[in-house]
C-alpha cells in the first residue's frame, strides 16, 4: 500500500469512525435529585384541631415545611421529611362529637435549568417518589388494599415556606398520570413526558405538580373505628439521600441517518480505492 492510498484512507476510516461513534454511544439521561435547600416540596394537611402531632395551630392552616416546623419547640413530628396522599372519611373523635376528616396531599416542583434539552429532544420523563411506612394513623398500601395516587399539574405559583392546605394553589382538573400502589419499600414512578415538554418550551408555565389520593381506602376494625390506607414518601428533606425525589428525563436516541451516513463515506473511500492502482 502506498502512501498516497494510506493519506486517502485515513480520513475515510476516521470519518466512518466518528459516525458510527454517534450511532452507538447512548444518549445521556439527566437525573434531578435536590436537597431541600434546592427544592420545593412541602405535605399539606387537613386537619382542624390544634396540637396533633405536637403542632400547637391546626395543621389546615399551619405550613408544614421543615422550615416551619424547625422553629416549633419542642420540635414536632418531623413532617418536613414526609410527602404523602392520604384520604379518610368524615368521623368524630368523642361520642357526638364534630365530624372530623384526616386528609393529605403534596406539592412538588423541579427547577429545570439543568436539562440542556428542547421540548422536542425529550423521549420521557417520570418523577420518582420512594414509599415509606404510613405514619400510624394510616395502614400501608397492600394488593388486597391498593391505592390510586394521582399527579396533576399545579397552575398558579406557592411557597413552599407558607402554602398550608387552607391557601393551596389551583390544580388541573384531570389527572396528568396515576399509580395503583400495592406495597411500601420501593419507587413509585410517575409519567410527566408531556408535562417536561412543556416547561422546557415555557419555563415560566412550571408550578410543579400536585400528588393526593384518588378513593378513601378503609377496612373495619371490630370495636374500634375504621383504619384508612394512605400513602408516605420521602421528601427533599431525607436523611438517606438517595431516597430523595428526583425527575428523570431521557432525550430522543440519536438518529439512524447517522449509520447511513458512515456507510455511504465507507462505501465512497473503498469505490476511490479500488479505482486507483496500488
Amino acid at each position: 500500500m502506498t502512501r498516497r492510498t494510506l493519506r486517502l484512507l485515513v480520513p475515510v476510516v476516521a470519518a466512518s469512525t466518528l459516525c458510527l461513534s454517534a450511532l452507538s454511544a447512548p444518549a445521556a439521561t439527566t437525573r434531578l435529585q435536590p436537597n431541600e435547600a434546592a427544592s420545593s416540596d412541602v405535605l399539606l394537611y387537613e386537619f382542624d384541631v390544634p396540637g396533633v402531632f405536637g403542632i400547637p395551630t391546626p395543621p389546615r392552616s399551619t405550613n408544614l415545611d421543615s422550615d416551619t416546623l424547625n422553629a416549633i419547640l419542642p420540635p414536632p413530628v418531623p413532617f418536613g421529611n414526609f410527602l404523602g396522599s392520604a384520604e379518610t372519611d368524615p368521623f368524630s373523635l368523642t361520642a357526638n362529637g364534630p365530624l372530623r376528616e384526616h386528609g393529605t396531599r403534596s406539592l412538588l416542583k423541579f427547577d429545570l435549568a439543568g436539562i440542556a434539552l428542547m421540548a422536542s429532544k425529550v423521549k420521557s420523563a417520570t418523577i420518582n417518589l420512594f414509599s415509606l411506612n404510613a405514619l400510624r394513623a394510616f395502614e400501608n398500601p397492600t394488593a388486597s388494599l391498593p391505592v390510586t395516587t394521582d399527579l396533576r399539574q399545579v397552575t398558579e405559583d406557592w411557597d413552599e415556606q407558607k402554602v398550608t392546605w387552607d391557601s393551596r394553589p389551583a390544580v388541573a382538573a384531570h389527572p396528568t398520570a396515576s399509580v395503583v400502589q400495592t406495597g411500601v419499600g420501593k419507587w413509585v414512578t410517575f409519567d410527566v413526558t408531556d408535562l417536561v415538554k412543556l416547561w422546557l418550551a415555557d419555563p415560566s408555565s412550571n408550578f410543579g405538580v400536585q400528588i393526593s389520593q384518588r378513593d378513601v381506602v378503609d377496612f373495619a376494625v371490630p370495636g374500634a373505628r375504621d383504619r384508612y390506607v394512605a400513602s408516605l414518601y420521602a421528601s427533599s428533606a431525607s436523611a438517606d439521600a438517595t431516597l430523595r425525589p428526583f425527575i428523570e428525563v431521557a432525550p430522543v436516541p440519536v438518529p439512524a441517518a447517522f449509520g447511513l451516513l458512515a456507510m455511504a463515506v465507507t462505501g465512497l473511500g473503498a469505490l476511490r480505492l479500488r479505482r486507483r492502482p496500488a
